[in-house]
């Protein structure tokens, strides 16, 4: 049979019925249309014939369901909704890339204070380390276990000055020997 004679309303009676040689037809004639239609929405030659392939397959699964008045004004519809979904699933793609770059980010962020942490740490305790050994000890029990000074000075049988004079020289002592490195981590946080 020759499929070229048949109209649009011939062609699409026997697509319904299941003549592929009829959707053949309908691709030869209208899969160019389609095409340039498509790519003039999406600018991109691959990505129009996907559309292409996509409008065509659609009208083969369709073929019992569809009510297709006009041919050419259902291919032309579905090449606009094809173009709607392709860029609908490339926004959404967009803001998934988006969204998984920023999560990257905050992780690489995340890692990199806990390596400055880490490295703030030992500096600390290495300066601490440093202190004269009774200084050493009321550091550690004022900041870290916050006991008052009047606390220490019991535990420790001094006099609440002389605690309060060991945290005051262990402090200066810290900020003198840490104050490049908390410098160069500031500035490293702030890049």
């Amino acid at each position: 049979m020759n499929y070229k004679v048949f109209d649009d309303a011939i062609l699409l009676k026997l697509l319904k019925a299941g003549d592929g040689s009829a959707l053949e037809e309908i691709y030869a004639r209208y899969s160019e249309m389609v095409f340039l239609a498509a790519l003039k929405k999406v600018k991109a030659k691959a990505i129009a014939e996907e559309l292409v392939q996509n409008i065509f397959i659609s009208l083969w699964v369709k073929r019992e369901t569809a009510q297709i008045q006009q041919l050419q004004a259902y291919l032309q519809s579905a090449v606009r909704y094809q173009v709607i979904d392709y860029i609908r699933s490339q926004l959404i793609r967009e803001k998934y890339y988006q969204s998984a770059s920023a999560q990257m980010t905050v992780q690489e962020n995340l890692s990199e204070s806990r390596l400055l942490l880490h490295e703030l740490t030992i500096a600390i305790d290495n300066t601490i380390k440093k202190l004269p050994q009774k200084t050493q000890e009321i550091f550690r029990l004022s900041r870290y276990e916050k006991r008052s000074v009047k606390e220490i000075a019991q535990y420790m049988n001094l006099s609440e000055k002389a605690v309060e004079y060991h945290v005051t020289q262990s402090l200066k002592f810290m900020r003198l020997h840490l104050k490049d490195f908390i410098i160069v981590e500031l500035f490293l946080l702030n890049l």
